[in-house]
Parts: structure tokens; C-alpha cells; sequence
């Protein structure tokens, strides 16, 4: 039994829209893809022996991705080698029962064994419902009794268990050196496991062992991706891979597909060139590089998060801005409130004296037109008009008594003579020895005075502010300072103040109370 080529898309369409045989197995491959060419000559071997027995309800072909017409994206193939089972008739490429990806040819037995029936069933006849010839029965026949010497092959043996799990260290370990760092899974697993397990031991031993030469002999089993370079089908001789767009040498698979990952190159080959180790140097060199762009990144890192940090305090502080604000606008507004309702019960008292005061008012004007008596009275909700008030008599009206008017006080004036009154006024002054105020207050008289009389045309000099702290302290509180300087003629103005007026001071008398007023602070002083 053969292997077909299929060649074109219209071959393809031919053999799933046929019925007969009810089966199809089709292998999507490239001319340029090693794992297919590796794995095509297994497939062909196992088709004419122990694929034979599903002869007669399958074909089993190959169709190329370069073929006339095919366009394997069209077909939902997404990698190489693919194994599609079909049912013939239906005619849609992605209409399959199953499929294996990569080289698994157990797993394409197993799908065969899954959906095909074997050519014979227990009563001689084929699974497939069809009565064989006479020819083909004895075909069969014969294969039977030529298989039947043979030693039936032992089963394959179990796939090896896989190794422990990694700790949640390793694993975080190789997550670093996969996504931060861009090295392969497998070379970073492997880097962990033959390392003390820390990021660095890894680093080195992966450093040592990127440029090792690739093992020829390992049997490929995945499928390799559509976008993966081409590489030749001679693998006897391989020793590296060269990268077609740049003219790089890798060493191994797993540094062709990180170069592919940084780089973005998709074309490769094979090469027969051998890649030399890297010397100590240059080992030491591409460490201490990694160690430099981890550095970088956790510079990075540390720089994104810094910023990530001001902008939070930013937003603490704003936040913290408008509750500020927010409470300063409640405080204001209780405020507000607290004023409003003191004004109301201001406004709501004064109410309250004003209608008192007018039932006041009322109350008069009826005791005066009734002689002193009242017939209303004041209960308990105000003035109240209809309540009566009796008279304990029979009702005779009692005469009322006349109350003399109070005489109104008088004010008497002084007669003496302005020299005398001076005189007394001053002694009474000096009287005031308690914490020496008396001295205080002549002293700021005679200044007052000897102002005017050394600058009588200075218009300063004639105001006294009686609401200031030197006139309040030691002029307000003492009895007949303030009538000394009216004598001098001083009166009060406007804004509380004294003031001489131009042209009405009398410089020689003025002059002569000064002179008083020096002997008196004299007489203080002998005297005390």
C-alpha cells in the first residue's frame, strides 16, 4: 500500500468529496520543515505493515503547503506536520474526525484505531460492510499467515513519569528567566534543575551550555509552527542552524526559536558550520551583560514605581484638599445657621418687649381715663381687655391722691473767680499720692499747656484725644484734670476730642497755670 502525493488542492477535493473508501488520512507538510521530513519515511514504513490492515476503508496521502492551489491557512492547519483523518464525502478540508500536530505517530495510530475499522471481522468479512473478492480474500489471507509467524510486537512502554514539580522558588525562578529575560522554557528549566536553583546559577549555567552542539539523534515529536524558518531535510550532518536573514550561527533548536522571538526572522536552514564555546572571557562578558540588563530593569522597576508613588501621594493629598474643603463648607454652613437662629431669637425678643410695651401703654391710658382704676389686666397670655377687674368697694370711686412732681436738679454754678478755682483744682490733684497718679496727671497737664504757650501757632498741639491711652490713664480717672484744661479754655469737639481754638487762648494765663502746676508737682514731691 502506497503513500500518496496528492500535489494539488484539486486533488484533495477529488478524494473527500469520493465515497469510496470511506476513509481519508492526509499529512499537511512542507518540503522545508525537518520534523516532516524526519517523520515521512515512519509514516510510509507503517503504512505498508502495520497500517495495512485499514486498507480497505482508508487511503493515506500527503499534500505539501507549496502544492497548486493549497492554501493550508484556508484549512485552518496551523502547523507542521499535521495528520488530518477525513470522512470521505463530505469535501471541507476542516471537516475532519481528528488530527494529530507534530510527529506523534502512536497518536495517529490511536486515532486510526479510533475511527477506521480493521479489513477483517470475526466472520471473515470486511468491517467496512462490503464482501471482499475472492483475490483480495486470499491477499488477505496470505498476510494473515505471513503475520502470524512473526512475534507480536510487545506494546510500546509507558511514556516516563515527569519530574517533581518544581518549587514555587524554581518555578519563579524560570517565569523570571522566560518573560523578563526571553530565554526558552526548556533551557530555563534546564538551567534551574542543574543549578543551586538561585537566578544567577541559572544564568551561568545557561550561559555555559547555549552554544553546546544540538543532539542529531533526538527524535523530533513537536510540531514545528507554519512561521518557523526553512531548514534542509539532510539532518545526518547537521552540527547548527543559520539564520537566513541576518547569516547568524545557532547552536541548538531552542536558540534558533529565542533569536526568532527577539528578532522577528523567520527564514533558517541547517548548517553543517560547528559553533565554537565561548571562551572563559567571553562567558564572563555575556554574565556580567545579563546581570547588567536585570539591573536595568529593576531600575526600571524601581523608577515606574517611584512614579507610581508620587502619583498616589498626589491623589492623597487632593483627596485630602477636598475633604478639607468640604468640611471648611459644612463648618461655614453651621455657622451660618447658629447666626440665624440668634438673630431670630433677637428679632422674636424684641417682638415680645414692643407688644409688652404697648399693653403697657394701653394699660395707662385706661387707668387715666378711669381715674386710676383699671378694668383689664394683664393675664398670662399678655393684655388681655375682656378680663375685669373689680373694686373691692361698693363702687364708689375713691379719690385719688395727687402725687407732687419730683423738682428737676438744678446745676449750680461756680461764682469764684478763674484764679481760685485753678488753685483748687490743682491742690485737689496733688492730693492723689496713691502709686504716685497725681504727679502723672500734672506732669501731662503741664505738657498739654506748655505746648500751646512755647508753640502757639502750631496747630497739633491744640487737640487733646481724650480716647487716647495716655489721656485715659492719667487725665480721665483724676477728679478736676479735665476742668483745668476747659479753664485754659480748651472744649470738646468732635471725635471725642478737646480742642483750643485758634485765637481764643489766653497765652499769659496759660502761661501762669503752668507755672502753678510746676509749683504744685514741687509741693508733691517735698511733701511725699
Amino acid at each position: 500500500m502506497s503513500f500518496n502525493d496528492l500535489q494539488s488542492a484539486s486533488a484533495l477535493s477529488s478524494l473527500l468529496n469520493s465515497s469510496t473508501p470511506p476513509y481519508a488520512l492526509v499529512m499537511y507538510t512542507a518540503t522545508w520543515c525537518g520534523p516532516c521530513n524526519r517523520v515521512k519515511p515512519i509514516i510510509q514504513q507503517k503504512v505498508s505493515s502495520d497500517w495495512s490492515k485499514f486498507s480497505a476503508s482508508c487511503t493515506f496521502s500527503y499534500l505539501y503547503e507549496d502544492g497548486e492551489g493549497v492554501d493550508v491557512a484556508s484549512y485552518g492547519v496551523s502547523a507542521f506536520p499535521t495528520f488530518r483523518l477525513y470522512k470521505t464525502g463530505s469535501g471541507d478540508p476542516k471537516d475532519c474526525l481528528g488530527e494529530v500536530k507534530g510527529g506523534d505517530v502512536e497518536g495517529v495510530q490511536r486515532l486510526l484505531e479510533e475511527h477506521v475499522k480493521e479489513l477483517f471481522g470475526a466472520n471473515g468479512n470486511s468491517m467496512g460492510g462490503q464482501a471482499l473478492t475472492g483475490e483480495d480474500a486470499r491477499e488477505a489471507r496470505l498476510r494473515r499467515l505471513a503475520g502470524g509467524n512473526n512475534t507480536a510486537a510487545s506494546p510500546p512502554a509507558p511514556p516516563a513519569s515527569s519530574d517533581t514539580p518544581m518549587a514555587d522558588a524554581g518555578e519563579a525562578v524560570v517565569k523570571t528567566l522566560v518573560e523578563d529575560m526571553g530565554f526558552e522554557e526548556t533551557m530555563a528549566k534546564k538551567g534551574v534543575k542543574n543549578s543551586n536553583g538561585t537566578l544567577e546559577g541559572a544564568i551561568d549555567w545557561i550561559t555555559a551550555h547555549q552554544d553546546d552542539p544540538m543532539d542529531t539523534e533526538e527524535e523530533p515529536s513537536g510540531a514545528i509552527c507554519m512561521e518557523a524558518g526553512k531548514v534542509s531535510a539532510d539532518s545526518a550532518i547537521v552540527k547548527s542552524y543559520k539564520c537566513n536573514d541576518c547569516g547568524r550561527i545557532l547552536s541548538s533548536m531552542a536558540n534558533l526559536e529565542l533569536h526568532a522571538n527577539k528578532s522577528g526572522h523567520s527564514d533558517f536552514s541547517e548548517s553543517t558550520e560547528e559553533v565554537k564555546p565561548l571562551t572563559e572571557e567571553e562567558k564572563k562578558a555575556k554574565v556580567e551583560e545579563i546581570k547588567q540588563l536585570l539591573a536595568a530593569k529593576k531600575a526600571q522597576r524601581e523608577e515606574e514605581e517611584k512614579k507610581q508613588n508620587v502619583l498616589s501621594e498626589k491623589q492623597r493629598r487632593n483627596m485630602g484638599k477636598e475633604m478639607a474643603k468640604t468640611r471648611e463648607e459644612m463648618e461655614k454652613d453651621e455657622r451660618k445657621r447658629i447666626i440665624y437662629a440668634k438673630k431670630k431669637e433677637k428679632e422674636d425678643a424684641k417682638k415680645e418687649r414692643e407688644r409688652i410695651r404697648r399693653e403697657i401703654e394701653a394699660d395707662k391710658l385706661e387707668r387715666r381715663a378711669n381715674k386710676g382704676k383699671i378694668k383689664s389686666s394683664l393675664g398670662v397670655d399678655g393684655y388681655n381687655p375682656s378680663a375685669i377687674q373689680y373694686d373691692k368697694d361698693d363702687g364708689a370711686d375713691a379719690p385719688v391722691e395727687k402725687v407732687s412732681a419730683i423738682p428737676k436738679k438744678t446745676k449750680t454754678v461756680d461764682t469764684r473767680d478763674k484764679n481760685t478755682r485753678m488753685n483748687d483744682l490743682l491742690t485737689k490733684i496733688g492730693q492723689h499720692r496713691a502709686g504716685g497718679d497725681g504727679e502723672r496727671c500734672l506732669n501731662l497737664l503741664k505738657t498739654f499747656i506748655g505746648n500751646v504757650v512755647d508753640n502757639p501757632t502750631e496747630a497739633k498741639y491744640r487737640g487733646v484725644n481724650t480716647a487716647g491711652k495716655a489721656y485715659k490713664s492719667r487725665i480721665k480717672g483724676i477728679v478736676g484734670a479735665k476742668k483745668v484744661l476747659e479753664l485754659c479754655g480748651w472744649s470738646m469737639g468732635e471725635e471725642e476730642k478737646l480742642v483750643l481754638p485758634i485765637g481764643e487762648e489766653d497765652l499769659e494765663w496759660m502761661a501762669a497755670v503752668r507755672g502753678k502746676i510746676e509749683a504744685e508737682i514741687v509741693k508733691f514731691n517735698n511733701d511725699f
